[in-house]
C-alpha cells in the first residue's frame, strides 16, 4: 500500500512540474479547453533580403516625405576581418550589356537636342505650340522633366508622333525617393520609347536640398538603390552629377555592391555650359568641351565611357562672366549654337578633335520659357530670332556619323 501511495504521488509530482513548465495560457487552454491565436514565428534567412518596389495607383505619383533625410539602409554583412560591407545590389541577369551603336536613338539622328520647357507640367496646348518649334529647328533629341505618371504619358505620345527621343527627368529633389518607376517604364514601353532616365539633377547644389544640409552620403545611398530599381525595371539609368569627386564616389559604390552590370545600361547627363567663352576654349571646364574630363573618370573607374547625352549647357543669352571675352549678344549666341550643333555633322569639335562616338546629343538650355532669360522662345528678353533662323539653315538630311558607320 505505501509503495503504491509512493508511486501515485510521483505521478503527481511528475504532472505538477510539466505544468509549471507550459506558460499559463497552455494550462488554462488544458483546463478549460480554450483556443488561442498563436504568433508565428518568423524564419529569419541567411540571404539578403529583397525590398519589392511598390507600384502606384494610375492617380498617384508615391515619394518619400520632403521631410525624410535618412538615406535607404541596406543591412550590413560582417566580412571575415569583422569589417562590415553593404551586401551586394539584386540586379537582374537577363539584361545585356550594350555598346555605343546598341543604345536605342532616334531615326535620322542628327545629335541635335534642345532642354523642353522648366515645368514637369503640360497642356495639349503647350505641345501645339512647341513641337512645331522643334520640328522646324530639326530637333531629334529634348531632356524633358515631368511631374507625375499623367504628364509622361501625354507627353510621350507627342514626342512619339514628332520622332523625338526623350531623356526624361522626373522631377525630383536631392533627398527624395521616388518609387514608381517601373510603371513610368511600362509608359514608355506602350509607345514604344527608349527608357531614357535621369535621375536626381545636380545633387551637389543647395537648391535641390531645400534649406537642408547638403548630404552627399545620403545622396550617393539613394542614387545606387534607385539605379538598382531602374535598371532592374529595365530602364536606362541616367547620371548627372557636376563634381567630378562625387562622381567617382557613386561609381565606386556601385562597384563595392557587385552592381558593375548597371554600368552596362547607364549613360551620363553632363552641364557642359561655356559661359561667355568661346566654343574652341579649353582652359578650364567652364566650357562646352568640359564633357571630356568626365569621360576620363569613367574610361580610369569602369574601362569604357557610357553614352553621354548633354541635358544643359551652350550659352546663356547676355552672359559676361569672363571679362578676357565679349558679352554672349545675338551674333554669338547664334554663331556659337550653329558651330556646337555642326559638330555632330562634320565629325569635328571646335578644337579640332574628332567627335567621340560617346556623345550622342547635346541639348542648349532652353527651348521656351517666359520667366528664362536664355530661353530661345517666349523669353522676357525676347526670342532669339537669329539664331533660330541660322539653326533652320542647317541641312534637312544631314545624320550623326558614327565611326562604326563611316
Amino acid at each position: 500500500m505505501t509503495r503504491h501511495l509512493n508511486a501515485t504521488g510521483a505521478i503527481i509530482a511528475l504532472v505538477v512540474i510539466v505544468l509549471l513548465a507550459c506558460s499559463p495560457q497552455v494550462i488554462l487552454s488544458e483546463i478549460i479547453g480554450a483556443t488561442e491565436t498563436q504568433t508565428p514565428v518568423v524564419q529569419v534567412s541567411t540571404k539578403i533580403a529583397q525590398v519589392a518596389t511598390p507600384l502606384a495607383t494610375a492617380t498617384d505619383t508615391p515619394m518619400a516625405s520632403a521631410t525624410a533625410t535618412s538615406a535607404p539602409s541596406a543591412t550590413p554583412i560582417v566580412g571575415p576581418t569583422g569589417t562590415p560591407t553593404l551586401p551586394p545590389l539584386p540586379l537582374r541577369t537577363d539584361l545585356p550589356t550594350l555598346a555605343l551603336r546598341e543604345w536605342q536613338r532616334p531615326a535620322n539622328d542628327n545629335g541635335r537636342c534642345m532642354h523642353f520647357l522648366p515645368t514637369g507640367y503640360f497642356t495639349p496646348r503647350d505641345f501645339e505650340i512647341q513641337i512645331p518649334r522643334l520640328k522646324g529647328l530639326q530637333i531629334r533629341w529634348v531632356l524633358a522633366l515631368y511631374a507625375d505618371e499623367n504628364q509622361l504619358r501625354l507627353a510621350a505620345q507627342q514626342f512619339k508622333a514628332a520622332g523625338v527621343v526623350p531623356v526624361w527627368r522626373k522631377t525630383l529633389r536631392a533627398y527624395q525617393r521616388y518609387y514608381a518607376w517601373d510603371r513610368d517604364i511600362k509608359i514608355l514601353n506602350e509607345f514604344g520609347l527608349p527608357p531614357y532616365f535621369q535621375i536626381y539633377n545636380e545633387p551637389e547644389i543647395e537648391e535641390e536640398w531645400e534649406g537642408r544640409e547638403i548630404n552627399r552620403e545620403q545622396w550617393v545611398g539613394s542614387f545606387v538603390q534607385t539605379a538598382k530599381d531602374v535598371y532592374n525595371a529595365g530602364g536606362f539609368v541616367g547620371l548627372q552629377l557636376l563634381d567630378q569627386d562625387w562622381l567617382r564616389l557613386v561609381i565606386q559604390e556601385i562597384k563595392a555592391r557587385k552592381g558593375e552590370r548597371i554600368f552596362g545600361r547607364m549613360f551620363f547627363v553632363p552641364h557642359p555650359y561655356g559661359a561667355n567663352h568661346p566654343p574652341n576654349y579649353t582652359e578650364d571646364e567652364t566650357s562646352v568641351l568640359g564633357f571630356r574630363m568626365y569621360a576620363d573618370i569613367f574610361q580610369k573607374e569602369i574601362g569604357f565611357v557610357p553614352p553621354f547625352i548633354a541635358g544643359e549647357g551652350g550659352w546663356k543669352f547676355k552672359a559676361t562672366d569672363d571679362n578676357r571675352f565679349p558679352i554672349i549678344d545675338d551674333k554669338l549666341h547664334a554663331k556659337y549654337h550653329v558651330e556646337l550643333f555642326n559638330w555632330f555633322l562634320t565629325g569635328k569639335l571646335s578644337d579640332g578633335a574628332p567627335l567621340p562616338d560617346y556623345l550622342f546629343a547635346f541639348c542648349p538650355w532652353i527651348l521656351a520659357g517666359q520667366m528664362e532669360g536664355a530661353a530661345w522662345y517666349d523669353s522676357f528678353e525676347g526670342n532669339r530670332e537669329l539664331t533660330i533662323a541660322e539653326v533652320k539653315k542647317l541641312p534637312p538630311t544631314a545624320t550623326r556619323k558614327f565611326s562604326w558607320s563611316r
